[in-house]
């Protein structure tokens, strides 16, 4: 008769699963995360989100090679809730290129 409350927000970030679970860390392995369910309730649509993904940060790796932070990892600010954790504002810093003249870009 206990109420249960599922935090989705907290789903992969285990410390007995997963070493730093609080550190964005691409090549980790063994990364059985929930993100996309699991059994019959696993999304069809996993691995075009994982190709997407991939397309997608490949793309802008490429384009913006020296993309960087803009802040100290510990001034980021995140949002608060049960359902979906994520950063108020990501800071960052690049180098836009035209063909006529590079200058500096800070983005918020």
């Amino acid at each position: 008769g206990d109420p249960v409350l599922v935090v989705l927000a907290a789903a992969d970030r285990d410390p007995e699963r997963f070493a730093d679970p609080d550190t964005l860390d691409l090549s980790r392995g063994d990364n059985q995360h929930l993100g996309y369910g699991h059994g019959i309730h696993y999304c069809i649509g996993a691995p075009l989100a994982r190709l997407e993904g991939r397309a997608a940060l490949a793309t802008l790796l490429r384009r913006l090679p020296d993309l960087r932070l803009a802040a100290q990892p510990e001034e980021l600010r995140w949002r608060g809730g049960l359902i979906m954790r994520g950063l108020r504002t990501l800071p960052v810093e690049f180098t836009a290129r035209s063909d006529e003249e590079s200058s500096y870009v800070t983005c918020t």
